[in-house]
């Protein structure tokens, strides 16, 4: 299959990866320092699943390089999804599927107005990995698994193709009827994690095992589950305490990207994450006071 990767990053550069080992032929887009070093040198991961690095990868700027693909898997920021479906014309051919991996909600939505509704699945990975220099990868977390679907809720030839394809390549992939399901679970857990985090400057294990902050976080969960149901999305009944399991299962030393972005002075996909929570309660009118508090303290710190 002929992949590229529109990004890569700690995700994009970890899933190609592992795709080109496959024998997938894949080319990374990318920019800067990072492309410079993937051309150069080509791409290194160290991962918790195994160490291993490809030489000679096929890796540019531009997308006009790389022509007509069979899937694009989207994994920029939130905050640089226009650009990117702007740049991701010259990837399309009438059977190009594009898959998106990014956080929030609306990314397939986005996609689809620009590139066509045809083209376009929904999806979303849970997985932590980083640049940790130009051309080197770090994969830290047991999880890689990455969930997809179609947008209208049938499970198509076409995402069984994109599943099998990263199945063999080592990820855990998921195909789901549900996939609006899986973004909102998703979403419940990063974008309140995430804030709560940013407001106290600490990785998970401090956030969790503090009174005070473990109960802004079930806050926060509960904000979003209200939500979540006022939109008729079918969450399980459970869904909050799944999440604070989940949430407790994490190495105490895990920080959120968002987290990793603000202390390193990055721009912050909070439009994504509070701020989506803050628009979507105030188009359905459920209250969420606390997001609003996270949105707002953090929002200086956002571009």
């Amino acid at each position: 299959m002929r992949i590229a990767m529109l990004g890569a990053g700690g995700i994009g550069g970890y899933y190609g990866g592992l795709l080109a080992r496959a024998g997938h032929d894949v080319a990374f887009v990318a920019r800067g320092a990072h492309l410079a070093a993937l051309q150069q040198a080509g791409l290194r991961v160290e991962s918790v699943h195994g160490d291993f690095a490809i030489e000679g990868i096929e890796a540019t700027d531009d997308p006009a390089q790389v022509g007509i693909v069979d899937l694009v898997l989207v994994t920029v920021k939130s905050y640089d999804l226009d650009q990117a479906a702007e740049a991701a014309h010259p990837l399309l051919g009438p059977e190009t599927v594009v898959l998106p991996l990014l956080n929030g909600l609306d990314a397939a939505d986005r996609l689809a107005d620009r590139l066509g509704q045809r083209l376009v699945l929904a999806g979303l990975t849970h997985i932590s990995s980083c640049i940790a220099s130009p051309g080197l990868i770090r994969q830290v977390s047991p999880l890689r698994r990455i969930t997809l679907g179609e947008r209208d809720g049938t499970v198509s030839a076409r995402a069984e193709r994109v599943r099998d394809a990263l199945s063999a390549s080592g990820i855990e992939a998921v195909l789901t009827p549900d996939i609006n399901v899986a973004l909102w679970e998703k979403f419940l857990f990063i974008a309140s994690i995430s804030g709560i985090c940013c407001l106290a400057r600490q990785p998970i294990g401090p956030v969790m095992n503090t009174r005070e902050t473990r109960e802004l976080y079930l806050d926060a969960l509960r904000e979003i589950e209200a939500l979540a149901r006022a939109r008729q999305v079918g969450l399980a009944s459970n869904v909050v305490e799944r999440t604070l399991q989940l949430t407790d299962s994490f190495d105490p030393q895990t920080r959120p990207s968002m987290l990793v972005d603000l202390q390193a002075g990055r721009r912050l996909e909070l439009d994504a994450l509070s701020g989506t929570v803050v628009r979507y309660g105030q188009e359905t009118g459920v209250a969420t006071p606390l997001h609003r508090v996270v949105y707002a303290v953090l929002k200086p710190n956002a571009t």
